[in-house]
């Protein structure tokens, strides 16, 4: 892993990533219970913790107590930056939403999520780096999909061909080979969608990736968790927010 501007290398090393929680605190307990069991060496975090669901602060005082490395997601950059949604949408319902996630944060929430760094970079092999980012190795709003071209990825291809990039933001699992290169799509703990249509379908699950190397190698895990739908949604139900009815399909 990087450290101090230098990388470090193992023999072996697991690691878990998880995505776009999205304020579903009871689909990221079901995950990391999951974590738990594939002890990995490590947790990277890919950006959208705390905002459209219903559980805000208890989302991103979890992901704090993790104490694993964060990138800034473009919902998070929301909490800190709220003028930021402008340059995304302009959907009402999505606003309010957002701005009702914001109004439950403390200031030591704010100042958490201002930690979170744009991208991180780990070496996993001799010859094999991680590359991780929340939509794009460029933008954290940038929606990364099996057709999409691949210029935000060139340079950093060039520089290295066999790199693995992984992501989250556009809540779909998605992998891709480009001439040895991996590009990743982790899924979404909180939001899982089966595709990249408007209204999303969504999955009745939580999702996560595993990457391990041993010797020479590495393998690459989707994961999908069963979480609780009911008692998910009766508490979505029954909250104020602006979204609860989107949000509570399953």
């Amino acid at each position: 892993m990087e450290k101090g501007g230098k990388r470090v290398y193992t023999d072996s090393m697991k690691i878990a990533f998880i995505s776009d929680i999205h304020a579903n605190v009871h689909a990221f307990e079901s995950v990391l219970k999951d974590v738990k069991k594939q002890k990995p060496d490590q947790i990277v975090f890919l950006g959208d913790a705390s905002t459209l669901g219903i559980r805000p602060v208890e989302s991103i005082e979890l992901l704090e107590s993790l104490k694993c490395e964060c990138i800034m997601g473009n919902h998070d950059e929301f909490m800190v930056y709220p003028e930021k949604i402008y340059e995304y949408t302009k959907d009402k319902l999505v606003i309010d939403t957002v701005e009702w996630s914001r109004s439950l944060h403390k200031k030591r929430h704010f100042d958490f999520i201002r930690k979170f760094r744009k991208d991180l970079r780990i070496r996993l092999l001799p010859n094999v780096d991680i590359y991780c980012y929340h939509g794009s190795p460029v933008s954290n709003m940038e929606n990364v999909k099996p057709e999409s071209g691949l210029e935000s990825f060139l340079p950093l291809i060039r520089e290295q061909p066999n790199m693995i990039f992984i992501g989250g933001h556009t809540h779909v699992q998605m992998l891709r080979n480009y001439s040895g290169t991996r590009i990743i799509t982790s899924g979404s703990v909180g939001q899982p969608f089966i595709g990249y249509n408007m209204p999303p379908t969504k999955h009745p699950w939580a999702e996560y990736v595993v990457i391990q190397s041993s010797g020479r190698h590495y393998s690459i895990d989707f994961r999908q968790v069963e979480i609780d739908n009911d008692k998910i949604n009766k508490e979505i139900l029954a909250s104020d927010s602006p979204m609860n009815d989107f949000i509570s399909e399953y």
